[in-house]
């Protein structure tokens, strides 16, 4: 049990590249993400999280929309209108850096989490673990369906190499193939 003002903090779960550590820090600390070639302004807080776990979802994952980052190409949301299961990664962080990582997944400089807007419009929580909020993020409704690039989905299967050791390639490939 970790010695923290559980109020400060949530457990912030990526179901996407963020499952990656490497990506996921460049949220936190900003820089460039050479898979992508894109640079990230990071956090005003830019502490590291203070533990991750992986953290199955319950419901599915799909591709959707055209992001510039992937090569005009669909990234993951959540279909939260139905029960089904996703693989994630949770990080520790504090309030504060979950608005920064909000406002960048939206693309906006504006980290007001009230006001969390873009294609990671809805904040999602997922109950608690060890009495610390558990979120993540999608949108709204369900987008329009769009299949990801293979730098994206090298990115999935990296992430869950680091994060599921137990999953062979076969059952990497199969769970981001049912997805798309």
């Amino acid at each position: 049990m970790l010695n923290i003002n559980r109020r400060k903090y949530v457990w912030y779960v990526s179901y996407g590249s963020n499952m990656l550590e490497e990506r996921f820090l460049c949220y936190i600390r900003g820089g460039l993400f050479i898979v992508n070639g894109r640079t990230y302004e990071g956090a005003r807080d830019k502490t590291l999280p203070l533990a991750k776990m992986p953290f199955i979802l319950p419901y599915n994952m799909y591709y959707a929309n055209s992001s510039g980052s992937w090569g005009r190409k669909g990234v993951s949301f959540l279909d939260v209108s139905c029960s089904g299961k996703a693989y994630g990664v949770a990080y520790l962080i504090t309030r504060d850096q979950f608005s920064d990582v909000c406002g960048q997944e939206n693309g906006s400089r504006d980290r007001d989490i009230k006001k969390c807007t873009g294609w990671y419009d809805k904040i999602v929580s997922l109950g608690e673990w060890d009495g610390i909020e558990v979120v993540t993020l999608t949108n709204h409704g369900r987008r329009t369906s769009n299949s990801p690039s293979q730098e994206y989905l090298n990115v999935l299967k990296d992430g869950l190499h680091e994060n599921y050791p137990y999953l062979t390639d076969c059952d990497i490939e199969e769970y981001l193939c049912f997805t798309a």
